[in-house]
């Protein structure tokens, strides 16, 4: 026994030996791994800061290079000419003879001589260079870049300094040796450097790109040299005095500037001819394939566009209602957009698809500069941005007879970006014709299968405008909300003209992005947000106050339209029907959620409590025969018009509940005289009932027992076998146990397990023997008591 106990301690220290080992090693790999990981960010912290500091060289090199190269040749000769003394020391002694000096002379004459050759004919090779590439560029565009200044005087300094060269053996004396050997020195290098120098801008001067970067400065330039020129000739057209500031919307228009141009017709020749090289560049190019040269072109025509809008100032004019104002026409304007409209046709004609979704982004691209004209006047209607849009609107429709589905869904797509530009700088009244012609666009896909991704396109931009609309700060929304409801039901009524699918449903996909609930890209989800966005700010917030505002001028007269589409649907018998019942009943419990927030006024609150009845109304006017009841309700009808009414009770809406409950209570005698196969009269029945129990005072039992016993009494069933075999059902249900955990994919059913059993049994039966009074006390057979 003593001999057992010594092993038994040393296995438990080896136990614990081994357990503590592994610990450590634990520890030790934890340790390990953290470290790793901290040496592999630094390296990579280092890694992107090398690439930033790489960055960042490039770019100033890029801005700065010639300007540090000059600035570091200076220095280095600079410097180099403290050591003229000691030099001329060394080379003295070496060249004292007469013998010696004319070697040296003849070294000079040796260099310099072919220099002056290797300069001629360096000129002349990249001249000719330059006169291959003729074909390339416009004819007054090479004449510009011919007699480019840079390269020519280049060459004039090599020529100079290789003549220098040659000349300093004539002033070459024993005394003189340093400076002339570092002058020799200097000016062969500076030679050499200007040759490299000559090739590079040779090469700069015959790339496109480059090309029209220049073009682009330089008319910029030019429109900078005419505003300052404008400027200093104001005060000889103008008196001196200020205009009185009487009313704030009145135009207040740079009038001296307006003169000084009208004056000089021809400022703007030169950015004229830069536009018109710019085009020429984009074609020609496009018709050769390279289409990133013609990207460069047409953003080129941008930039001199939104240079010209700011060297011209306050000198623009919108059109007036009333008076016919000369000023307003704008030739350099007209002309940019005349020569897109020519490019666009040209493309179209050659089939070019790439060169017309480029000239369809400079259009729009142009919308968004001229949107930055300066009117003079704050109401003043953006003319030219309009113009711009509407260019592009005509190039879009010329493309429908052509097969370009994708160019035609960019288009489109740009529309609705000009849109939504002129929607957050005019306002709701800057839309209205572009949102007409989007929708006549989108119909497109009626006529053609393959047009019918563009018809999704133009869907989904009518949402994002519609959207859009509920957050801008202007007023009157409803004006443009009714013409997307209009172009939205123009799109699918004729949508609704081609055969639809159960499972696959063609009407239901391509409306989705405007009326689809389950998208979380669709308008119903965007709106959800925005609603919880409201919903969680403070009662003084501007922003929030100015949505609730917009929902409510949004959402007025939306009845109408989504009436028309729900029975045109159903009467279509289209699977669009669900997404119709499903959208009206999420935009009425948004509008009365928002109706509860804190942001939201007693005035706003009661406009909102409004339109959300008026549209929920929509789904009384369902009609009543048998097909239909039996259409209609595969999308669960009553299930939606229970939780309607479950809505309304929880957001404290009673009056709203009490209509609700009437629709339902009116859907279930009207639907449920029907043998569907849905049991609507027993569903009916138990969400009614399940109503009465919330505790709210719009739905009462005494009301809900009138009300049965008289549309009973009326001959609202007049099935007297439906109403016997429902009321069995009915009894058989209030007998049954509910129990609180109880799930179900029916609201009704889980909302009934939830419901008092003690309250809801006895009235389901007294409901029960209200509907047949024949059968009081049986149930039906299948149930197990």
């Amino acid at each position: 026994m003593r001999s057992e106990r010594p092993t038994k301690k040393g296995k438990m220290i080896w136990k614990r030996l081994r357990v503590g080992f592994r610990l450590a090693s634990q520890r030790f790999k934890k340790k390990a791994r953290r470290a790793l990981i901290r040496l592999a960010r630094l390296r990579a912290m280092l890694w992107q800061w090398l690439y930033g500091a790489r960055y960042t060289y490039l770019l100033w090199q890029k801005r700065h290079g010639p300007l540090a190269m000059a600035i570091l040749l200076l220095a280095l000769i600079s410097i180099s000419a403290f050591w003229i003394p000691a030099l001329q020391g060394i080379l003295e002694p070496c060249f004292s003879t007469e013998a010696r000096l004319a070697l040296l002379r003849s070294l000079l004459l040796a260099v310099g001589g072919p220099l002056i050759g290797a300069a001629a004919i360096v000129s002349s090779l990249v001249l000719f260079a330059m006169q291959v590439n003729i074909e390339r560029m416009p004819h007054g565009l090479f004449r510009r870049l011919s007699a480019d200044r840079r390269l020519l005087s280049a060459f004039a300094a090599t020529f100079l300094f290789a003549v220098a060269i040659t000349g300093l053996s004539l002033v070459l004396e024993p005394k003189r040796v340093g400076v002339v050997v570092f002058a020799a020195f200097w000016a062969t290098a500076i030679i050499l450097g200007l040759f490299l120098y000559g090739y590079c801008r040779a090469l700069i001067l015959v790339n496109p790109v480059r090309q029209l970067g220049m073009i682009v400065q330089r008319t910029q330039r030019e429109l900078r040299a005419w505003a300052r020129r404008a400027e200093r000739a104001d005060p000889l057209l103008s008196d001196g005095s200020r205009p009185l500031q009487t009313d704030p919307y009145s135009p207040q228009h740079d009038l001296a500037r307006t003169k000084y141009f009208q004056v000089n017709r021809g400022w703007t020749d030169g950015a004229q001819q830069s536009v018109r090289y710019s085009v020429s560049f984009a074609r020609r190019y496009a018709e050769q394939g390279d289409h990133e040269v013609s990207a460069v072109a047409m953003n080129a025509i941008i930039r001199i566009n939104a240079s010209y809008v700011d060297a011209k100032g306050k000198t623009f004019f919108a059109n007036q209602l009333i008076f016919d104002n000369p000023l307003t026409t704008d030739d350099f304007i007209n002309n940019t957009l005349e020569h897109l409209r020519q490019t666009a046709r040209i493309a179209i004609k050659r089939g070019d698809e790439q060169q017309i979704e480029q000239t369809l982004q400079a259009m729009a691209e142009l919308v968004r500069v001229y949107l930055a004209i300066d009117y003079a006047s704050p109401h003043a209607s953006k003319t030219h941005a309009h113009l711009a849009a509407g260019y592009l609107t005509a190039d879009v429709e010329r493309l429908l007879p052509h097969n370009m589905p994708d160019v035609l869904m960019e288009g489109v797509r740009l529309m609705g970006q000009c849109a939504d530009m002129l929607l957050a700088v005019q306002g709701p009244q800057g839309i209205t014709a572009l949102v007409q012609k989007i929708g006549i666009i989108s119909c497109a896909g009626v006529a053609r299968k393959d047009f019918r991704p563009v018809t999704s396109t133009g869907v989904e931009q009518l949402a994002c405008l519609s959207f859009e609309l509920l957050r801008t700060k202007s007023r009157k929304v409803q004006f443009a909300a009714r013409d997307i409801r209009s172009s939205m039901k123009l799109i699918a009524k004729l949508f609704m003209a081609l055969p639809d699918a159960p499972l696959m449903s063609v009407h239901s996909t391509y409306l989705a992005p405007y009326y689809s609930v389950t998208s979380a890209q669709g308008l119903a989800a965007r709106l959800s947000q925005l609603v919880n966005a409201v919903a969680d700010a403070p009662a003084d917030d501007v922003n929030a106050q100015q949505v609730i505002a917009n929902l409510g001028e949004w959402a007025d007269g939306m009845y109408q339209t989504e009436k028309d589409l729900l029975l045109h649907a159903i009467e279509k018998r289209s699977q669009f029907t669900s997404d119709m019942i499903h959208w009206i009943t999420a935009v009425t419990s948004m509008l009365i959620a928002v109706s509860n927030t804190s942001p939201c006024d007693e005035h706003r609150q009661q406009e909102l409590r409004k339109h959300a009845a008026w549209l929920i109304a929509v789904l009384s006017w369902v009609p009543d025969d048998e097909e239909t009841v039996k259409f209609v309700e595969n999308f669960q009808m009553t299930e939606i018009l229970f939780e309607a009414a479950v809505d309304a009770h929880k957001y404290g809406c009673p009056k709203l509940g009490n209509d609700i409950g009437n629709m339902l209570l009116s859907w279930t005698f009207k639907a449920g005289r029907h043998q569907t196969g849905w049991a609507i009269l027993e569903r009916g029945v138990y969400a009614l009932v399940t109503l009465t129990l919330l505790g709210d005072e719009s739905i009462s039992e005494a009301w809900l027992k009138a009300e049965i016993s008289a549309r009973m009494t009326a001959g609202g069933l007049p099935s007297k076998e439906l109403r016997d075999d429902a009321a069995l059902e009915i009894r058989g249900r209030a007998a049954s146990v509910f129990q609180a955990d109880h799930w179900s994919s029916s609201t009704i059913e889980n909302s009934m397990a939830q419901a008092d059993s003690a309250k809801l049994r006895p009235l389901l039966e007294e409901i029960a023997d209200l509907i047949s009074p024949e059968t009081k006390g049986e149930v039906a057979s299948h149930w197990p008591f």
